[in-house]
């Protein structure tokens, strides 16, 4: 059976690999170390669906970012400086190593940036804590690893506990189980708006 021909051609880089055009890009501040990779897949993977490309911070770029179970991989840039402007929002890895990033001021600037520009914002596990953190959560229904329930609720966040909440262009999940739907529901937010 002969294959279709949809009419576009595919545009090839030297290899003869196809040259992925993106509508629009998501920023995704990683942990260092202890970051929660299996979400990160189902995220990037979403996303990639619907012609969103994604951009990689970190506080260093030197050394491999270390996942929690087998994941490494260099950072695209570094966290320090980055500007929310280019993109279409940002996500913040969950894991134990998100926790390093409650307290570090580009991680919650960028967080209010997004907020302030009603861009994409997206977390899990315990990545809600730099939400909290960053002031971003006030009236807002947030779901995360259980242990960030108080930090949420302190922040004026509403905890539901479920696997996706979704609040607006605000979308949570509670950890990696939840994979799957949490991309989802990024691809559904950027992939129509962007």
């Amino acid at each position: 059976m002969a294959k279709q021909d949809s009419g576009a051609k595919q545009e090839l880089d030297e290899h003869g690999l196809v040259i992925q055009r993106y509508k629009s890009t998501v920023l995704v501040v990683v942990p260092t170390s202890d970051f929660a990779e299996e979400t990160l897949r189902y995220a990037r993977s979403s996303l990639y669906n619907v012609h969103v490309g994604t951009w990689s911070v970190a506080q260093q770029t030197e050394q491999m970012l270390k996942g929690r179970l087998q994941d490494e991989f260099l950072p695209d840039s570094a966290l320090a400086g980055t500007s929310l402007a280019a993109y279409s929002g940002v996500l913040f890895v969950g894991g134990a190593g998100a926790r390093s990033l409650t307290s570090d001021p580009d991680a919650l600037r960028l967080a209010r940036e997004a907020s302030a520009a009603g861009k994409l914002i997206g977390a899990w596990g315990e990545a809600v804590e730099i939400l909290a953190a960053a002031g971003v959560l006030r009236g807002r229904k947030v779901t995360g690893a259980p242990g960030s329930k108080a930090k949420v609720q302190a922040a004026g966040g509403k905890y539901t506990g479920v696997q996706v909440e979704r609040d607006g262009v605000l979308v949570t999940a509670l950890d990696d189980a939840a994979g799957m739907r949490f991309g989802k529901a990024l691809a559904q937010i950027v992939g129509i708006e962007a």
